[in-house]
């Protein structure tokens, strides 16, 4: 497949044309519908978070999503960046502890911990990028 690039307005909205997006890779690449249905929920995590955190919803601000198989070792890899300062991985509160259960927000990226590893969060004077790696099934 080499690789993808999808550049999405920041708007809910364009989750449908994202989730096509991840469709049609995992057709054209081969992987199951098992993993098909975590990288959904993995990236549309990621999606939201650049559009709400990083662009502030500024429908006009892009968000840009970049798929590359590899080769060697089979796994996927999903880079979105957007327009904002981005955050330090390390520094988001664990939301199992106790302060955090009952608040509404703020498991986006323990989910996308849960099915991918995140390789990158790279903030430059353009915006942040967030890499992810997931694993098939």
């Amino acid at each position: 497949m080499g690789s993808r690039i999808v550049v999405l307005k920041s708007q809910d909205a364009e989750y449908e044309a994202l989730r096509q997006e991840i469709a049609d890779i995992c057709h054209v690449s081969g992987f199951g519908e098992d993993f098909r249905a975590v990288l959904e929920l993995t990236v549309k995590e990621a999606f939201v978070n650049a559009i709400v955190h990083g662009n502030r919803r500024q429908a006009v601000l892009p968000v840009v999503v970049t798929f590359v198989v590899e080769d060697a070792s089979g796994s996927l890899l999903v880079s979105l960046r957007d327009c904002g300062n981005g955050f330090k991985p390390e520094d988001l509160p664990d939301p199992t502890e106790t302060d955090f259960l009952q608040r509404t927000s703020g498991r986006g990226v323990h989910i996308i911990r849960r099915y991918a590893e995140i390789i990158e969060a790279r903030r430059d004077a353009d915006g942040f990028t967030l890499t992810l790696r997931c694993f098939p099934c």
